[in-house]
């Protein structure tokens, strides 16, 4: 009996010395600090700017990461995905060549991220005080950086909240830009629905298909969040397995919170409110997304649109995406699609989409 519980001592002892050392390793990791641009050498670029700056919209303290290779280069506004998944980790790591060509301000919404706090009142976590958070920053940014307006960038869920901002704000803006395009996310939900059981029975996945033949698809009327987050936490899981999720060859998502993780800009407080804030903020937004339909809301824009979207994506499908872009009237529209990529061609192939708006967006 002695041995066994030396032994078992042993085990626990070295179970906490694992759980320290992680603890010790991710602090280091999470100084919270802006990171410098830099040349080759390690030399920080003379005419860039990194600052994490804390600013209050809508009557609440919120987060803003900006970076950019030259603060002369036009102002990027980027409204990350969701909702309350903020993407400074993801660029950083997949895209950062797009910081040369704009200066981008990452924007960590209410109740999102760095902006997470427990004391945010449900009721203030709506999508028209998102678009009142939006516009205000935009006005912020346009005076401090001394334009005449700035671009509008957003993916996943911050394309449905930025094409919603952009139409209502179209004198703020040069151009709309959006990557996995929300329009109308209830039938993209049922056409993601429909592939993944597609694609369990080509590919004989017995396992799959049972629990997805289980899987009760919601009512148009649902009006309880939890009932979508319920369905959406399963239905998902096989999106990524089968190739139409954040990535085309992403099956899981460590990779993404090992990004986060390793993000200097946040501390580990930070890291700990990442996932807290993407479910608080999915929970209370979620109504908002699936109950829209922008094909009756939007049938016209007063500034330029361009559409990415990754031939692949079951998240936002590309079939919704497009049919929304068809009838949509602007003053310049354009509908990118891309062959090897999912729902995120931003990070699956930056080279071309970086190209796409140095070459095309900008000299428009």
């Amino acid at each position: 009996m002695k041995k066994f519980f030396k032994v078992l001592l042993y085990i626990v002892g070295g179970l906490l010395t694992l759980v320290l050392a992680v603890i010790i390793i991710l602090w280091i990791k999470s100084p919270g600090k802006a990171q410098p641009l830099t040349r080759p050498d390690g030399d920080p670029l003379p005419a860039s700017i990194s600052t994490i700056e804390k600013i209050n919209l809508g009557n609440l303290d919120q987060y803003l990461i900006i970076r950019g290779a030259d603060t002369t280069r036009p102002v990027m506004l980027f409204l990350h995905g969701g909702p309350g998944s903020p993407e400074i980790a993801v660029m950083r790591k997949m895209n950062p060549a797009l910081e040369n060509d704009y200066l981008i301000v990452y924007w960590e919404q209410r109740g999102a991220g760095k902006s997470f706090s427990k004391d945010i009142l449900p009721e203030s976590m709506n999508l028209e005080q998102m678009i009142s958070d939006t516009r205000e920053l935009s006005e912020i940014l346009i005076k401090r950086f001394n334009r005449e307006k700035i671009y509008l960038a957003g993916h996943s869920w911050g394309s449905f909240l930025g094409i919603l901002t952009a139409d209502r704000y179209p004198e703020l803006y040069h151009a709309y830009i959006g990557i996995g395009q929300v329009a109308r996310q209830y039938r993209g939900e049922r056409v993601s629905f429909d592939w993944i059981k597609e694609q369990a029975e080509q590919r004989n996945d017995e396992k799959a298909l049972k629990r997805i033949n289980n899987m009760t698809f919601p009512d148009s009327l649902a009006a309880d969040s939890n009932t979508w987050i319920n369905f959406l936490r399963y239905e998902r899981k096989y999106v990524n397995k089968f190739g139409g999720g954040i990535t085309h060859d992403l099956d899981g998502m460590w990779p993404v919170i090992k990004m986060v993780l390793d993000t200097k800009e946040y501390t580990l407080r930070d890291k700990i409110n990442y996932g807290r804030g993407s479910m608080y903020s999915l929970v209370n937004l979620w109504s908002d997304i699936i109950h829209n339909n922008l094909f009756n809301d939007i049938d016209s824009m007063q500034v330029p649109v361009y559409i990415f979207q990754g031939l692949y994506d079951y998240q936002t499908p590309s079939i919704v995406a497009k049919d929304f872009f068809d009838q949509l009237k602007a003053p310049e529209k354009a509908f990118y699609s891309f062959s090897n990529s999912a729902h995120s061609p931003l990070y699956e192939e930056p080279d071309r989409f970086n190209t796409i708006l140095r070459e095309e967006v900008l000299s428009d």
